[in-house]
Order: structure tokens, then sequence, then C-alpha cells
């Protein structure tokens, strides 16, 4: 009896289960972590729905006989004799970073990947007209920029051609919103575009675009600002949109779904070291998701209504991504 439905030739822990299930139930053992069900504890847990309830899901790993002593005694037998060796380390926002082994997700190339985008407080100029038109142009320039991000996060190299352009077309617009809204920090009531174009919330409104603007400013801005995210919570944010397992197409979504979790371990581990007295944190961070997801989704909305209609006019290339993310 597998835990997903997805076919594994190997058995990790006791039971034939895929990549995605022995990584989630190590990490769930390790850490010790605890989840609660949102229904009434009886989700169902396939290949398509096994990220919905990690409740059920843990309970379907100890039901089909996954062993959690077998976890404690891999970490046994992969340890090795402490030794005075020193670690490397890096520096990030002023606070000393853990350096991870080759298998796990370096939260030090995650933010070097964020530093790479130049988000540093530049001049900025108020636009008071055609707040679309400079947010597609905005958008556009930053679609060529996106690539070269991901390519800097790891592992993201490792998967295939094909898959790397599948999570990118699934994830554009969530990561290029993400990036905007943390940019917007730095300014109020309004967005902070990669052009240097400051766009206020008046303009939004005067345009027509004003609810889903002002639920930008309200869900994901106003709560960065007061978690007062830093660059490597965002870069792991981000990575965890990129590492999207529930995306068609994909041919090694159960990789994919290992490198989300990888991701997720490292942020979790970063932000107890960063912030020991913040015990919600953690949770804070990745409540965001949901409601970025449900705003990216409001935002294609308003950027198919202007294709139609033609005014203003989007550049070939964020049409081209658009026409290819709805296909």
């Amino acid at each position: 009896m597998s835990i997903c439905g997805q076919r594994s030739l190997r058995r990790h822990y006791g039971v034939y289960s895929c990549e995605g299930c022995k990584g989630f139930f190590k990490r769930t053992v390790r850490k010790n972590l605890t989840y609660t069900c949102r229904d009434n504890r009886n989700c169902d847990i396939d290949k398509k729905q096994r990220n919905r309830c990690q409740y059920c899901r843990y309970q379907k790993c100890l039901q089909v006989g996954m062993k959690q002593e077998a976890v404690q005694e891999e970490r046994v037998k992969n340890s090795t004799p402490t030794s005075k060796t020193t670690l490397p380390i890096a520096i990030a926002d002023g606070f000393p970073l853990p350096t991870y082994g080759n298998d796990e997700m370096p939260v030090e190339a995650i933010r070097d990947a964020e530093s790479t985008l130049n988000m540093n407080s530049v001049p900025y100029v108020e636009m008071q007209s055609n707040p679309v038109l400079n947010i597609c142009q905005a958008a556009d320039k930053q679609l060529f920029n996106l690539v070269e991000w991901a390519k800097k996060i790891p592992h993201f190299c490792d998967l295939c051609v094909d898959d790397q352009v599948i999570l990118l077309r699934s994830g554009w617009n969530e990561l290029l919103i993400a990036a905007f809204s943390f940019r917007s920090i730095a300014v109020e009531d309004g967005l902070l575009l990669s052009t240097g174009h400051y766009i206020h919330r008046t303009s939004a409104h005067n345009a027509g675009i004003g609810a889903i603007f002002d639920r930008i400013l309200t869900e994901l801005v106003n709560q960065m600002r007061y978690l007062k995210m830093d660059k490597t919570e965002l870069g792991c944010l981000r990575a965890i949109i990129l590492f999207n397992p529930d995306v068609r197409g994909l041919t090694s979504a159960d990789r994919v779904e290992k490198y989300r979790e990888l991701v997720y371990g490292a942020l979790e581990a970063y932000v107890k070291k960063r912030f020991p007295d913040q015990l919600c944190r953690f949770a804070k961070l990745l409540l965001r998701l949901p409601a970025l997801r449900a705003i990216s989704l409001k935002t294609l909305e308003h950027l198919f209504f202007y294709k139609l209609i033609g005014d203003p006019p989007i550049d070939t290339f964020l049409m081209e991504m658009l026409e290819t993310g709805s296909s």
C-alpha cells in the first residue's frame, strides 16, 4: 500500500514510497512537527492532493507502516564524530547564516540570488498616469531577470529544461508580485516598481484597479513591513513558489517536491536561529503564500482585460508569457 499512489520501486523507512512522501516524513520526525486538520481528519491523500493536509498525510504515512525509529536510526548512522573544524559562515542582513551540506538548501545562496535583483533604495519617480502600463512594463523587464534569478536557486538547474520552463511559466506572476511588494515596503500607500516608478494608490483607483491594488498593499506590503521581512525570508518564499510540484506536465514532480521541502526546512531553521523569540514567525511567513496566490490570479484577470481591449499595449514578451501560461 503506497501513501499517495505515486509509484515507487524503493523502500523508505519500511514501506514503498515516493521521494516526496519520504522527505515529508523525515522532516516531520526529525523536527518533531505537529499538524492539524481543518476538516474531519479523513482527507484524501493522493498525488494531486497530498500537500493540502499535512496532518492526514502524516497519519497516512504511519498507517501504511512508515517507522519513526528508522528516521532516527538513519540520523545516527549518517552522523560523524564531532571535531573542532570550523565551518564557513555567511553573513546576511548582519546575521550569521548556518551553512548546510550539499544535500540541503543553503539559505545564503537563496539570499544571494535575491541580492542580484537590485532591490536597494534608489530615487524613484511618481507616475500619476497609465499605472497599468507602468506595471506591465516593469513586469516585462523583470521577466528576463526572473530566469537568471531562478538559475541561482539551488537545485533548480538540476531539473530538466522542460520542467524549468513549466515552473517559471506557472509561477512568474506570483514571483514578480512578491518581489515588487517587498520592494514597496520602503514607500507609503503605493507600489515601487523595478523601473524606479512609484504608483500611488490614488492613481490606481483612478485607473480602475483600486481593489486589487489595495489588496496588494494590505495583504502583502503591509504584512511584510509589519514582519520586517528580510531578503532571506523573501527568497525562501519565492523559492517555495518556484518549486511547485502540483504544476501539470512536470516529469520530475517528486524531485520538485523534495526541493520545496528542503526550502521549508531551510527557512524554518533560519527563522528559529535568526528570530528565536518569535515562535510563530515561520507560520506567519507561510501565511503570505495563499494571499499571494489569490492576488496573482486576480492580477492576471486585469492583465487579460487590458490585453483584450488593447489599451494600453502590453509588450510582446509579456503577452507571449500570458498566452503560454493560459494554455
